[in-house]
C-alpha cells in the first residue's frame, strides 16, 4: 500500500469570500513543495481574484511552514452616497436658555430666530455618487449601493438655480425649517427703545426689539417677539414665543399673551397667559396662567405673591417668603378650564340641535312644495333656513375646536404636581385640581400632588410627609 508522506497545502477563504489564506503544513520528508502544485491547490479552492502570486512563491521558496499567510484579497464594493443638502443656516437650533454652572439661567443664550439677507445662499445640493461594484476572491460580483438623488427643496422666500443646486434668499428675514420646508418670512426689527418714533407695533411676522419697551406700548405679532431690554407696563401679544431677556416690570399694567412659550429674566406685577411653558428666574405678585408648565429655574428662582396656575405643573426654588406673603400656586385643571369646557360642550350641543331642526324644516318644506306644485328653489323660506344653517355650522366648528383644545388641556393635566426645590413658607396655598392645602409651617424640598381629592406631600428625600 502506498503511503503519502507529504501534506497538502491548506487554503482558507473567509465567510464573506473577501480574503483567502494559505498554510503549508511542514512535509514529513525533506521533499519541498513545488510552486505548481501549490497553485493548483489554490485554484481548486476557487481563488480567482486578487491573488498575490509573489507572496505564494515566497512562501514556497522560503519554506514558510505551519503559518497562515494572506494570499488574496477581493475587490470591495465602494458604496454610493445619497445626494444631500448643505444648509448654510442652523436647522436645529435650541430655543431654550442654557444654565450656567452656578445654577443661574443665561437668557441671552436663547436662539429665537435666525436671520438671512436677500441674495444670501441658504443651501446647496450635492449630487449623489453611484459607487462601484466589487468582486470576491472567487469572482463573485458584489453589487454596490447606488446613491439616491433628493427632490428639490420646497418652501417660500427663496429662489433656486436652473439646475436646482443653489438656493438663494429673495428677501431679508427670518429663516427656519418647518416640516422639511424652508420658510423665509419678514422680520420687524427696532434698533433701540420703543417710543414715539416707532409707535405701537402690529406686525405679520416676527418682531425683534433691541432695546426697552415703556409703559403703555402695544406689541403684537403673528410670530415670535424678542425683546433684548426691559419691559414695563405694556401689552405683548404673540402667536408664537415671547422672549424678554431683561425681564418685565409690569407695575400692575403689564400683560403678556402668547400662543407659544414665554422666557423672561424676571416677572414683576405682570399678567401672563401662555399656551406653552413659562420660564423665568422670579415671579413677584404676578398672575400667570399656562396650559403647560411653569418653571422658575434660576439659582434662587422664587415665587413671591400673586397667583400661578399651570395645567401640567409648577417647579421653583422657593415659594413665598419669611414675611408670610400670600402666594397661590395651582396645577392641574382649575375652575376656569372646567367652566370653559362646560360652556363649549353646551354650545356644541345647542348648535347640533338647531342644525338638526333646520334640516328637518328643509325636508318638511320640500315635501310641502311638492304637494303644492311650488318650485322650492324660489321659496324665500329655504334661503333663510340655509343662511341660518351656515351660521350655526360655523358656530359648531368654532366651539368644537375650542372643546378639543380644552380636552387636550384636561388630558395634559393628568399627573400634574407642584415641586419646590428649597423652601416653601407659611402663607402659601397650593392646589392640584380641586384639592387645596394651606402651608402653615416652613418646609423644604417637597412635591405636592393630588390623591383621592386631597393634597399629598412627598419629600424629595423620599419621605412621605402628608
Amino acid at each position: 500500500m502506498e503511503v503519502t508522506l507529504k501534506r497538502e497545502p491548506k487554503v482558507r477563504i473567509t465567510y464573506d469570500e473577501m480574503d483567502a489564506y494559505l498554510t503549508l503544513p511542514e512535509p514529513l520528508t525533506d521533499e519541498p513543495y513545488e510552486l505548481e502544485e501549490v497553485m493548483k491547490a489554490i485554484e481548486a479552492a476557487g481563488v480567482k481574484i486578487g491573488l498575490d502570486k509573489e507572496k505564494v512563491e515566497a512562501m514556497v521558496n522560503d519554506k514558510c511552514y505551519d503559518r497562515e499567510f494572506a494570499i488574496a484579497r477581493g475587490i470591495p464594493a465602494e458604496e454610493g452616497r445619497d445626494g444631500y443638502f448643505d444648509y448654510k443656516f442652523d436647522i436645529n437650533f435650541n430655543k431654550k436658555p442654557s444654565h450656567r454652572p452656578d445654577g443661574s439661567v443665561d437668557y441671552w443664550s436663547i436662539h429665537s430666530i435666525e436671520l438671512v439677507e436677500e441674495g444670501q445662499v441658504i443651501a446647496e445640493y450635492v449630487d449623489p455618487i453611484d459607487g462601484s461594484n466589487g468582486m470576491s476572491v472567487k469572482g463573485k460580483l458584489i453589487t454596490a449601493k447606488r446613491g439616491r438623488p433628493l427632490p428639490p427643496l420646497t418652501g417660500k422666500g427663496f429662489d433656486r438655480s436652473e439646475d436646482n443646486k443653489t438656493y438663494t434668499a429673495n428677501m431679508t428675514g427670518k429663516i427656519e425649517m418647518q416640516n422639511g420646508r424652508i420658510m423665509i418670512s419678514q422680520v420687524h426689527e427696532v434698533y433701540g427703545d420703543v417710543g414715539l418714533k416707532t409707535g405701537n407695533i402690529d406686525f405679520r411676522g416676527d418682531v425683534i426689539i433691541h432695546g426697552n419697551v415703556p409703559t403703555g406700548a402695544v406689541i403684537k405679532a403673528t410670530g415670535t417677539v424678542t425683546i433684548d431690554g426691559t419691559v414695563e407696563g405694556c401689552l405683548i401679544d404673540a402667536n408664537k414665543d415671547v422672549i424678554i431677556r431683561g425681564g418685565m416690570l409690569g407695575a400692575g399694567k403689564g400683560t403678556i399673551k402668547t400662543r407659544g412659550s414665554l422666557h423672561a429674566k424676571f416677572l414683576e406685577y405682570a399678567t401672563v397667559q401662555a399656551e406653552g411653558q413659562v420660564e423665568t428666574d422670579s415671579a413677584i405678585n404676578c398672575d400667570i396662567n399656562s396650559n403647560d408648565k411653569v418653571y422658575l429655574r434660576g439659582k434662587r428662582a422664587s415665587v413671591v405673591g400673586g397667583i400661578i396656575h399651570a395645567a401640567k405643573g409648577v417647579e421653583a426654588f422657593n415659594f413665598g417668603n419669611d414675611l408670610g406673603v400670600k402666594t397661590e400656586i395651582f396645577a392641574g385643571v382649575n375652575w376656569e378650564v372646567k367652566r370653559q369646557l362646560s360652556y363649549h360642550e353646551n354650545c356644541v350641543k345647542e348648535a347640533e340641535d338647531i342644525i338638526e331642526k333646520i334640516n328637518l324644516g328643509l325636508k318638511q318644506l320640500e315635501e310641502m312644495c311638492q304637494q303644492q306644485g311650488i318650485d322650492l328653489n324660489n321659496d324665500p323660506r329655504k334661503a333663510s333656513l340655509l343662511r341660518t344653517r351656515i351660521v350655526k355650522q360655523a358656530d359648531l366648528a368654532t366651539h368644537t375646536q375650542a372643546l378639543n383644545n380644552m380636552s387636550k388641556i384636561v388630558e395634559a393635566a393628568h399627573g400634574a404636581s407642584i415641586k419646590v426645590l428649597h423652601d416653601v413658607y407659611p402663607g402659601v396655598i397650593v392646589g392640584v385640581n380641586d384639592a387645596l392645602h394651606q402651608v402653615t409651617e416652613q418646609q423644604q424640598s417637597v412635591s405636592y400632588f393630588e390623591r383621592d381629592g386631597r393634597i399629598v406631600m412627598f419629600s424629595m428625600k423620599d419621605d412621605l410627609v402628608g
